[in-house]
C-alpha cells in the first residue's frame, strides 16, 4: 500500500478548457500544490495552447479563440512556475476523440467522422495523422524537459460511420476496433520514433471491450503506459460486466496485466457528479480514491510498474455512449458549460490527496485537512447539499473568496426557486393568467416585494463574484459563468416582477381585458 500511496506520482489535473485560470492565480496554486502532497499536473490544454502556423486558428492565438488564455509568454510562465514548485508536467494532447476543438474550425471540419458532429475524427482521412503529428510535435517542443505524454484517446463516441471506414472495417480482420488500435498505434509509433525517450500514456476505456488476444497480436504494451480511470464511489466499482465504464471487472485486471507492463490510476476530485454541479460533492471523492486504494492494494501488484494516479479535475461534463464498448461514459465534452470552478474544488482535492498519502480517511483526516484550510466556526461539508448551508466567512487557501461566493449562490439558487416555483406564483402569476389578464392585484402585491428582494440580493452576489472572479480568471471565463449561472435567473425575475407590477395597475378586470394602454 505504501508503494501505491507514496512511492509515485501524484498529479493533478488541470483541465484548461473551462475556466483556465489567471497565471498570478497558479502562481500562488502550484506551491500550495506540492505542499499538500501533489508531485506534479496532468495538464490539459485543449483550445488555451498558443499553437503557431498550421495550428494557429486552434489555439489561444487563433482569430476565434474564446478562451482568453494563454500567450505564449503565459504558457511559458505557467511552465517556469510548476517547474519552480517542483511540480513535474505531463501534457495532455486528445489525438482520436474529444478534438471539438479542433474539428469545430471550418478548415479542419472535413476531418470529421460524421460530419455534423465534432467530437470524433476520421482515422481514414488523409490529413488526420499529419494533423496528430502537427499537434504532439508542438506540444511537445513547448514541454522541452517531460518524460510522459499523454495522447488521450478515450471516448471516440463516433467511429467506422465514414464511407470509408465502412469499407476498412468491413474488410479487416477485428471491425471497429482494428480502426481504433490502428490509429492509436500509429500515434504512439511516431512518438517513439521521434522522441525516443518519451512514455506514451493513454486512457484505458476504449480498450475495455477489446479481446486479450487483439491487443497482444498489436504489442501494445510495447508502445503504451495505460491510464485506467473510475471516477465512482465504492459500490460502483466492480461487480459490472468488464466492457461497462461504470465500474471495473476482476477480469480487466487480469487482461491489462497480460498486455501492459505499466499502469496509472485515474480517481477524480470534482467534475464527476454532474454536468452542472455548482459544489463537489466531496464523499463521493473521498469515497471514489478509497475504493481505488483497496483495488490497487489488490491488483497494482500484477504489473511491473505502478506509475502513480492522476486525480482529474474535470471542468465540463458530459454523458454519452462509447462505440466500441457500447457502455455508458460520463466525462467532458467542449461546448458543455463548466461544472465546478477549480478554486471551488480546492477543499475536495486537498482532502482527496490527504487520503491518497494517509491510506484512508478518517475523522481526524477530516478535522485537520479542514483546519489547514481555514475552516473553524464553519464546518468543512463531505455533502454540500442539501442548501441553504452556513458559508464560511474567512479561509487559508487559494481561491477562498470564489469558494465563498459559488456557496452563496447555491443558497440563493434555493430561495430563488422556492419563490419563483411557490404555490402563490403558480396561483395567481402563471403564464396562461398574465396572457389572459386575468389577476388579482391582492394576491399579486404581496408577491412583488420577494421578487424585489431577491433582485437585489442578485444584485450583491454579482457584485461580489465580479470582483472577486476577476483576480482569479480571464473575462471569457466570467462572461460564460455569470451568462449560463447567473443570467437566466436575472432575467427570469425581472420579467416576473414587470408581469406583476403590469397586472397590479389593470385592478382585476374580465377575462381577455387589454393592458395595451397600461
Amino acid at each position: 500500500m505504501d508503494t501505491v500511496s507514496l512511492g509515485s506520482h501524484r498529479l493533478v489535473h488541470l483541465d484548461l478548457k473551462g475556466a483556465p485560470p489567471k497565471i498570478a492565480y497558479l502562481e500562488q496554486l502550484f506551491p500550495a500544490l506540492r505542499e499538500w502532497g501533489a508531485t506534479g499536473l496532468l495538464l490539459e490544454w485543449e483550445d488555451t495552447f498558443p499553437y503557431t502556423r498550421e495550428l494557429l486558428s486552434v489555439g489561444s492565438n487563433g482569430p476565434s479563440s474564446s478562451s482568453g488564455a494563454y500567450s505564449g509568454e503565459e504558457a511559458r510562465q505557467l511552465l517556469q512556475l510548476a517547474g519552480d514548485s517542483g511540480l513535474a508536467v505531463v501534457p495532455l494532447v486528445q489525438t482520436f476523440g474529444h478534438l471539438e476543438f479542433v474539428l469545430k474550425h471550418d478548415e479542419w471540419r472535413m476531418l470529421r467522422e460524421v460530419e455534423a458532429y465534432p467530437s470524433s475524427m476520421c482515422p481514414s482521412h488523409p490529413r488526420a495523422l499529419p494533423l496528430v503529428m502537427s499537434l504532439i510535435k508542438q506540444i511537445v517542443e513547448f514541454h522541452p524537459d517531460i518524460q510522459y505524454l499523454h495522447i488521450g484517446a478515450d471516448e471516440v463516441w463516433h467511429m467506422g460511420l465514414c464511407p470509408t471506414c465502412v469499407r476498412r472495417t468491413q474488410s479487416n480482420k477485428h471491425g471497429r476496433c482494428q480502426l481504433f488500435l490502428e490509429h492509436v498505434l500509429a500515434v504512439a509509433q511516431f512518438v517513439q520514433d521521434t522522441y525516443p525517450t518519451l512514455r506514451v500514456i493513454m486512457w484505458d476505456d476504449m480498450l475495455r471491450g477489446i479481446d486479450t488476444s487483439i491487443l497482444l497480436e498489436y504489442n501494445f504494451g510495447r508502445y503504451i503506459e495505460l491510464m485506467v480511470w473510475h471516477y465512482q464511489p465504492a459500490e460502483a466499482f466492480q461487480l459490472l460486466p468488464a466492457c461497462d465504464v461504470r465500474g471495473l471487472s476482476l477480469e480487466l485486471w487480469d487482461k491489462y496485466s497480460n498486455v501492459f507492463t505499466s499502469m496509472w490510476a485515474a480517481t477524480a476530485f470534482k467534475g464527476s457528479t454532474g454536468s452542472c454541479q455548482l459544489l463537489p460533492i466531496i464523499q463521493h471523492h473521498v469515497s471514489n480514491h478509497e475504493q481505488w486504494l483497496l483495488v490497487l492494494g489488490q491488483e497494482a501488484g500484477k504489473f511491473q510498474h505502478f506509475r502513480g494516479v492522476a486525480l482529474t479535475g474535470w471542468s465540463r461534463w458530459s454523458f454519452f455512449y462509447v462505440c466500441l464498448t457500447l457502455c455508458v461514459a460520463r466525462r467532458y465534452d467542449h461546448y458543455a458549460i463548466m461544472c465546478e470552478l477549480l478554486p471551488v474544488s480546492i477543499p475536495s482535492l486537498v482532502m482527496c490527496l490527504k487520503v491518497w498519502l494517509n491510506g484512508s480517511f478518517n475523522y481526524n483526516l477530516h478535522l485537520n485537512t479542514a483546519k489547514s484550510l481555514g475552516y473553524s466556526d464553519t464546518p468543512l461539508l463531505l455533502n454540500p447539499y442539501p442548501r441553504p448551508q452556513p458559508v464560511a466567512q474567512l479561509l487559508s487557501f487559494p481561491g477562498w473568496k470564489v469558494m465563498i461566493g459559488v456557496e452563496w449562490f447555491a443558497n440563493y439558487k434555493v430561495k430563488y426557486h422556492s419563490i419563483i416555483g411557490s404555490d402563490q406564483v403558480k396561483t395567481w402569476l402563471n403564464p396562461w393568467q398574465i396572457q389572459n389578464s386575468f389577476t388579482n392585484p391582492m394576491q399579486i402585491e404581496s408577491i412583488v416585494p420577494a421578487f424585489t428582494d431577491l433582485l437585489f440580493e442578485m444584485s450583491s452576489l454579482e457584485n461580489y463574484l465580479r470582483v472577486h472572479m476577476e483576480e482569479l480568471f480571464y473575462s471569457a471565463t466570467i462572461d460564460e459563468w455569470f451568462g449560463t449561472q447567473l443570467e437566466p435567473l436575472k432575467i427570469r425575475l425581472r420579467q416576473l416582477k414587470k408581469d406583476a407590477e403590469s397586472q397590479a395597475l389593470l385592478g382585476a378586470r374580465a377575462r381577455g381585458y387589454s393592458n395595451a394602454g397600461i
